[in-house]
């Protein structure tokens, strides 16, 4: 087995877009768009077997440590190697080993794409399925260090927890898949006038504000409009990524209001008709009456959206842009990465039917697998993240839950002083700051 650094982008990308665990994050474009923050840098590196062909690989992102001022290595989602071959894996490792020394890195951070257990939609075990617990213990073994099974979203760099979605049913059947609330609610959008359409780099403006709106109503620090350029500019000449926008066609949904408007006017008329009736009995008039009143309250708030749209329609009559979705591509997978939502009627349920559009076009563009990208691993209503959970439910997709994080440490004092008296040191200060205010 030879080690080899430098890997060439197309030779490098060959190889890992044909792997079982391929991700868009292990792709040599991905290690070109974050070497371009001064922080990092990147390489491709790799093992071949006696042949000349690559038997495992890696892309390396290194980053420079303030303070300590020397890098740690992260492989994100990799590596990308069989985990089952145990052999392979620790030849891999005492060569990754070697390469950090030589970097004079700190430690090597990995959080493979690998399933840990398998969980039902709701979270819970699934007695007798899949359980990865040796594998973990193989690595703990080769001396990486667990960093446990973190269930909170921000624990980790990358989400412990997804839903992935099989792409590969038919489009009927994965609406069929789909929750029925999710079924309506993306019929919902598709009768309020809303329009899904591709966005260009000019368009990643109006996403990036609308971005600062869902970060300011989420709580939530967003990135800037450099990041998600710079992302673009790397990422979709090679067709691995796309911005969706959700748009509202104020006039397509001025007219399906006024004509839902005219059949609850309709509605309400023919039930008044049959209350006039002298000869209706105590039950029916009730009957009657309680079919009126949910009438009624239709009516009135569809003359308060009719009169709001048509403000909206006489501000925007080309339209505006409700909310918008970055997706990413590499080998037989697509990924939701970034989404961004207004708070402008968001009753009429762009956010699904956007989804709706993105996984369908991925499936036609042959990719067979969508990665919602992260959810909280708390499943119970009172996690502050429930809503993104449901919401990411209602389509259909495997609750999947990765292995989690692993640090193989070079340096131990580095290391120590990294990740123990830092944090502390940080604390301390922090403790001071408040006492003076």
């Amino acid at each position: 087995m030879k080690f080899i650094t430098n890997i060439p982008a197309d030779r490098f990308n060959a190889f890992a877009a044909k792997h079982q665990k391929n991700h868009f994050l292990q792709s040599y474009e991905w290690g070109v768009f974050k070497s371009k923050s001064p922080d990092w840098s990147f390489d491709t590196v790799g093992l071949e077997d006696e042949n000349g062909q690559l038997v495992a690989g890696a892309l390396v992102l290194l980053r420079q440590l303030p303070l300590i001022k020397r890098p740690f290595i992260y492989i994100p989602r990799g590596y990308l190697i069989d985990f089952s071959q145990k052999q392979l894996v620790e030849t891999f490792t005492k060569s990754m080993k070697q390469y950090a020394q030589q970097k004079k890195a700190i430690f090597i951070k990995i959080d493979p794409d690998i399933k840990y257990i398998d969980r039902t939609v709701d979270g819970e075990k699934i007695q007798g399925g899949l359980d990865n617990q040796q594998l973990v213990q193989h690595l703990i073994d080769l001396g990486y260090r667990h960093l446990g099974f973190t269930q909170d979203f921000d624990s980790s760099i990358q989400p412990r927890y997804t839903f992935r979605l099989d792409l590969t049913p038919s489009t009927k059947d994965l609406l069929k898949g789909c929750q029925s609330k999710t079924r309506y609610n993306i019929k919902v959008a598709q009768k309020k006038g809303i329009e899904i359409i591709e966005g260009t780099r000019e368009d990643l403006k109006t996403f990036e504000s609308i971005m600062r709106v869902t970060g300011e109503r989420d709580g939530f620090l967003t990135r800037p409009l450099t990041y998600f350029e710079d992302m673009y500019d790397t990422l979709a000449p090679s067709g691995m990524c796309k911005l969706y926008l959700a748009k509202l066609n104020t006039e397509q949904a001025l007219t399906s209001i006024k004509q839902e408007l005219n059949l609850t006017e309709k509605s309400i008329q023919n039930l008044q008709v049959q209350l006039d009736n002298e000869e209706l009995t105590e039950k029916k008039r009730i009957k009657l009456q309680n079919k009126l009143e949910p009438e009624l309250n239709k009516q009135k708030n569809l003359i308060q959206q009719q009169e709001e749209l048509k403000k909206l329609y006489d501000q925007h009559p080309e339209g505006i842009t409700m909310s918008g979705i970055i997706t990413t591509y590499f080998g037989n997978k697509s990924w939701y990465l970034y989404g961004a939502s207004d708070n402008v009627y968001r009753e009429f349920m762009p956010n699904y039917d956007i989804q709706w559009v993105a996984f369908t076009e991925a499936k036609e563009a042959g990719y067979e697998i969508y990665d919602f990208f992260g959810i909280s691993g708390k499943t119970d209503e009172s996690d502050p993240l429930y809503g993104l959970y449901r919401f990411k439910k209602g389509f259909g997709g495997e609750f999947t839950e990765f292995i989690g994080e692993f640090d193989y440490v070079i340096s131990p004092l580095g290391y120590w002083i990294w990740t123990k008296l830092l944090p502390e040191f940080k604390k301390f200060k922090k403790k001071l700051r408040n006492k003076k205010h």
